[in-house]
């Protein structure tokens, strides 16, 4: 058998390739890797490009159902029900109030009830629902016009309020009454509610 004295390019440059994947350990994928090549718990958050995890914006739109999605982890559901709240004459206070933290991104659907009462005619008052210090649109105005029926009847109201996107942290929802003018207001047994919807 006779052998070259020299080494062509060709030879030199698989040797150095079958060196290099034996030492290294380099697999070479000739077509895709699919989900038998890889072992059950193979893949962790630190292999993936941005090692982020898997995110809405790698999972195609609407391919993911019940079986893959916890629906608990969507909705976070908070309340308060606070004892009669008399507010005074032309500034707010808080009647209910409830802190909230999202854990993502996320709307709110708010419910705020409450009664009102009043032992003389004519009395009024303005409630508002509040996110962040900040008053919702539609506020409602509870009130007597004519003879109140007496101090444990009295005229019930809700209001409901579906916010735009809230951002991850802690945000407090409330239901703010003043009274308007006298007589005296009061505003029985007020209810705040949430529940939020994650929105990504």
């Amino acid at each position: 058998m006779k052998f070259r004295k020299h080494l062509s390019y060709a030879n030199v440059t698989a040797t150095l390739a079958l060196v290099l994947a034996l030492g290294t350990g380099v697999v070479y994928a000739a077509g895709e890797i699919g989900s038998r090549e890889i072992a059950n718990n193979g893949v962790r958050t630190q292999d993936l490009k941005d090692r982020r995890g898997v995110t809405g914006e790698d999972v195609r739109r609407n391919s993911l159902g019940n079986a893959e999605i916890d629906e608990a982890s969507l909705l976070s559901i908070q309340g308060e029900q606070e004892a009669d709240c008399d507010p005074p004459d032309a500034t707010y206070v808080d009647c209910a109030s409830k802190t909230i933290d999202l854990a993502s991104p996320s709307q709110l659907l708010v419910i705020a009830t409450g009664g009102f009462a009043s032992e003389t005619n004519g009395a009024r008052a303005d409630c508002e629902v509040r996110v962040d210090g900040q008053d919702q649109p539609l506020s409602e105005r509870p009130g007597e016009v004519n003879d109140n029926t007496d101090t444990i009847h009295t005229d019930g109201f809700a209001r409901t309020l579906v916010t735009g996107r809230l951002t991850r942290g802690t945000h407090t929802i409330a239901l703010a009454c003043q009274q308007l003018g006298a007589p005296d207001a009061r505003i029985n047994a007020p209810t705040i509610a949430a529940i939020a919807v994650t929105a990504d």
